[in-house]
């Protein structure tokens, strides 16, 4: 960061990356402030072709960053990387890239899980700083390179080493951002929200309104939502009641027909992000000696409609 040209890479254009990196191309398209977008397949094709179609608020564009690649020597050494692939793909795709990657990078996770640092450090033991995040938004992929804003405002939080600087760059950029202190809190009551209305909505096939409107769902989604608060007093994070009702309440945030991640990769027939979102609350809290009757009922219910990957 201490270069006159800074280079950030958005690891991953699906809902989220496009999300994210759709205003800070156009914003710093042909300044000191380098984007670029690291993707392959299909999407990486159609936005260099096209650009990256990005939809929000009744309002389409075609915007192009200063490169869309998937070949780390052509990527260069990035002093900024947003990773928003899905949590399955970290692993790999950071091994894929490490060239690309120093301990002077800052890495930006913005996954839906409580342990992507830990998965990171496992990968790269020697990385240098990593900001822990999340991101409240719904956003999806129409086709590779065509992102659609459904809903959600698209808040994100980062935590970790504060650095000014890099925050002020982004909000710049067009991004609602916020560092915060406290992140491993603010990651905790993201999941509350997101990995019970995911598995729910998965299992029972039920878009957000259709949740909202089913009582004993919504009985079913407030209990999931109690186990994880166990779960997160093992790891010493409290979870109060009230933040049960905010996450309950979210849900009137998003249109009717809002789908989970994970509901819309299992009707694509899409690897899923099961592992993190159900497995990971089971499985742990088996380690800390929590029943979790309701999040396992969802499971079984998961496990019997869908071919799980």
């Amino acid at each position: 960061m201490n270069s006159d040209t800074i280079k950030i890479g958005i690891l991953g254009i699906g809902g989220i990356g496009g999300f994210v990196g759709a205003p800070l191309a156009k914003k710093y398209k042909s300044s000191t402030t380098k984007i670029i977008f690291i993707c392959r397949g299909e999407t990486k094709k159609a936005i260099q072709s096209e650009g990256l179609v990005f939809e929000s608020k009744g309002i389409k564009e075609s915007i192009f960053p200063d490169l869309v690649s998937d070949n780390p020597t052509e990527i260069g050494i990035l002093d900024v990387l947003i990773l928003t692939c899905k949590s399955y793909s970290i692993s790999d795709i950071l091994s894929t890239y490490k060239n690309c990657i120093t301990d002077k990078t800052i890495i930006i996770t913005l996954q839906n899980v409580v342990n992507a640092k830990e998965i990171i450090r496992e990968t790269l033991p020697k990385a240098g700083q990593i900001m822990k995040g999340c991101i409240y938004v719904a956003s999806n992929v129409k086709k590779p390179g065509h992102i659609e804003h459904i809903g959600g405002p698209g808040k994100i939080f980062v935590g970790g080493q504060a650095n000014k600087v890099l925050i002020d760059l982004l909000i710049a950029g067009g991004l609602d951002i916020t560092y915060v202190a406290n992140i491993n809190e603010i990651v905790w009551k993201k999941y509350l929200f997101v990995a019970p209305v995911a598995a729910i909505t998965s299992a029972h096939k039920v878009t957000f309104g259709q949740l909202l409107e089913d009582k004993k769902l919504m009985h079913t989604l407030e209990n999931m939502m109690i186990e994880i608060q166990s779960l997160a007093a093992k790891n010493n994070i409290i979870l109060t009641n009230d933040d049960i009702l905010t996450s309950k309440d979210l849900l009137t945030k998003f249109p009717f027909e809002s789908k989970s991640s994970l509901q819309l990769d299992f009707e694509n027939d899409n690897q899923t992000e099961k592992q993190f979102l159900v497995d990971y609350v089971i499985e742990n809290a088996v380690n800390y000696g929590i029943e979790t009757p309701y999040y396992n009922d969802v499971n079984e219910k998961i496990n019997a409609l869908y071919t799980v990957s």
